[in-house]
């Protein structure tokens, strides 16, 4: 039988000049019940046997507590060895001490070692969590016949096993990614906010919020679609709802104004291989405001608007996310940001070849421009214009203008913008910047493949066009054309949409 410790409750009494000492028994101790199990049951943060003699004594919990000193470890209490360390132990003299040839650490380790698992709430070490039963030993998730099923039961939001270890997806399993609207990284098995739509599948990423569309609110617009009008396919998203819209090359172009707001979140992707033309040829209004509402909108052009006044996309309060897009050649400019509206553009051509039309004004809103080019027309238009703007940044991008007056070219006229890494006309102050010879007029083609078409393709530009931008992570991989960037932190690189 294990050793029986006597803990005892001492009782002074002081009597006329001597002490008298009263002991009893602690019934309640460990070591008069059944040792560790007793502990496991009663305190569950304290499943081993503390022997209470001399040096062992210890305060509260009936000598249960959550580490033991080998020396000190009396697992079994009233029971006897077989009973609680079980034939194997006794059967290799752990328990009786009669065979004086039996290993004496396997009777150290049996008696005083670290007791095997109960449940999984006895496996601290988060790298094995988990209590493999026939074992009774902590293990990793690959320990197990049901790795999956134990890492579902631990976490619902990691219930995939790889390796040892619970992660929340693999390349084979993005359920949980899935249900946040969040893409897997396959790299560290994690859910993480999406960066490109295509990492969304057919539907698009809110490039704002990191999030997918929903994936089963996607329609198609163009010949042989769903819808043949672009207005019809927004309006078939109720207001507060969230979509995407794939929009096919228009034959003929679409030709129409749209309003998107109501709260509604729509994306405007163009088909692949496709470039949809979106026109007003009548004018009276923008051809995309947005109001109360988000809209993203990838590789789409929109030009031809004959309105004098009314830009090609008015951004009026709302949000509006434009990649590889060109906003290009209309009567009223290209883009205006107003009524403390937010924009964001990549890899965009915007403005145009047009008298007295402002390529983008951000007035009274937030604007954030990367790897564009914005290039105005003649007599007053401006490249970038800005009035009282809320925050606007430029970096990496192009701005010209074809016309000039007596201080040189009106490519900005714009004083609270932070322009950094990017080629203008004029020196503007910024980190990185480069200041460009003036623009042939008269022969924008010299830089441009079709200037006067608003075509901002590149063709022999200034030297400093070339390196003034610099590549930082997080931005655009590829060019409004798909050409790779540098993809490599603080590289040089072209200025503007394209790369040459």
């Amino acid at each position: 039988m294990a050793h029986r410790s006597t803990p005892i409750l001492a009782l002074a009494l002081l009597t006329s000049g001597c002490v008298q000492i009263t002991t009893k028994q602690n019934l309640d101790h460990c070591t008069y019940n059944e040792g560790d199990r007793y502990c496991a049951e009663q305190f569950p943060d304290r499943p081993f046997c503390n022997d209470g003699r001399d040096e062992c004594a210890i305060g509260d919990k009936y000598g249960c507590v959550a580490e033991v000193r080998p020396e000190c470890h009396e697992p079994c209490g009233v029971l006897d060895d077989e009973a609680c360390l079980g034939e194997s132990s006794s059967s290799s003299g752990s328990g009786s001490g009669s065979d004086s040839g039996s290993d004496s650490s396997s009777d150290s380790g049996s008696s005083t070692g670290p007791m095997p698992c109960m449940g999984n709430e006895d496996c601290m070490d988060a790298g094995a969590p988990f209590c493999e039963p026939s074992s009774g030993e902590c293990v990793g998730c690959d320990g197990l016949d049901d790795g999956d099923g134990a890492c579902a039961e631990l976490d619902a939001n990691a219930p995939l096993c790889v390796g040892a270890t619970c992660v929340a997806c693999t390349a084979e399993d993005t359920s949980v990614c899935d249900a946040q609207a969040l893409v897997c990284d396959e790299e560290s098995n994690t859910c993480v906010p999406c960066t490109e739509h295509d990492q969304c599948g057919e539907a698009a990423c809110n490039l704002f919020e990191g999030t997918c569309l929903p994936a089963d609110a996607v329609t198609r617009v163009g010949p042989g679609q769903e819808y043949t009008t672009l207005s019809a396919a927004v309006m078939s998203f109720p207001a507060g709802s969230e979509g995407t819209i794939i929009v096919f090359t228009g034959m003929p172009d679409y030709n129409e104004a749209v309003t998107v707001d109501g709260g509604r979140t729509l994306a405007l992707l163009a088909n692949d291989g496709d470039l949809p033309r979106w026109v007003l040829t009548g004018g009276g209004s923008p051809q995309l405001t947005v109001g109360d509402a988000t809209v993203l909108m990838d590789g789409i052009q929109v030009s031809g608007n004959a309105a004098t006044g009314d830009p090609g996309v008015l951004v009026d309060g709302g949000r509006a996310w434009l990649d590889r897009s060109r906003i290009i050649q209309n009567a009223g400019g290209g883009i205006v940001a107003q009524n403390a509206g937010e924009l964001v553009l990549r890899n965009c051509f915007v403005g145009g070849s047009v008298d007295d039309a402002n390529a983008l004004e951000v007035n009274g809103a937030t604007a954030r421009i990367v790897y564009s080019t914005l290039a105005a027309g003649t007599v007053t238009a401006v490249g970038l214009s800005c009035i009282t703007p809320v925050s606007l940044e430029v970096r990496n991008s192009l701005i010209v203008a074809r016309g000039v007056d007596a201080t040189g070219a009106y490519d900005v006229v714009c004083d609270d913008a932070t322009i950094t890494y990017s080629a203008t006309e004029s020196m503007v102050p910024g980190e990185g910047n480069s200041a460009l010879d003036e623009m042939p007029t008269t022969m924008p083609e010299q830089w441009f493949l079709g200037y006067t078409a608003g075509d901002f393709h590149l063709t022999t530009p200034p030297i400093e066009v070339a390196t003034t931008a610099e590549w930082r992570t997080g931005d655009p991989l590829v060019d409004i054309d798909g050409d790779a960037r540098p993809g490599a932190d603080q590289v040089s690189d072209v200025a503007g949409a394209d790369l040459p």
